[in-house]
């Protein structure tokens, strides 16, 4: 009778299943992330829309408060019922360049935060925004121009709207002129 040895086995199928265990689980790790990477741009995005839309809220709350009825004896005035008040610019009118004067009370943060934001008004209760880390804000600045024509003078109003999103690092500033007459 005769035995046969086997003989020892090498261990090959054990490494290609390491080997194919291995470049499995870096393609799941790599799935993972990717999906996690997915996530946050999305909700990214969606904070940074939900802060546009405030800025734009807010940027129309503070139009409301200018008349700008065709006509109208108070015409591009803001209105006495108006929380918000025009900040005159503290600049002088300078006919050689009038955008030297440009209002600058809207880069300045305590006008935005803390105890002395009372140039910046936050929309009231009834025009609030929900899912916001901090409801949205506007100011308005009159920009003084040059008289050189006589007449009644026509101020441009700078209005500057300031929104947040959900997170309080998603901030959008919206800017708008408005200019009446013919000044």
């Amino acid at each position: 009778m005769k035995f046969k040895f086997h003989q020892k086995q090498r261990g090959f199928v054990l490494a290609v299943s390491m080997i194919f265990l291995i470049v499995m689980t870096m393609l799941a790790v790599t799935a993972i992330k990717k999906a996690t990477l997915d996530e946050k741009v999305t909700a990214n995005l969606r904070a940074q829309d939900l802060a546009f839309q405030a800025a734009e809220k807010a940027l129309r709350f503070c139009e409301s408060f200018i008349v700008l009825t065709v006509g109208a004896l108070d015409m591009c005035k803001i209105s006495d019922a108006s929380p918000v008040k025009a900040i005159p610019s503290q600049k002088p009118a300078n006919i050689a360049d009038v955008t030297s004067n440009f209002p600058d009370e809207w880069t300045k943060a305590a006008n935005w935060k803390g105890a002395g934001a009372n140039n910046a008004v936050k929309l009231s209760e009834a025009n609030s925004i929900v899912n916001v880390a901090d409801q949205p804000q506007c100011m308005i600045e009159r920009w003084e121009q040059p008289n050189d024509r006589g007449g009644e003078q026509f101020y441009p109003y700078v209005i500057t709207a300031r929104g947040v999103g959900s997170v309080d690092t998603a901030v959008v500033w919206l800017q708008e002129v408005i200019r009446c007459g013919n000044n």
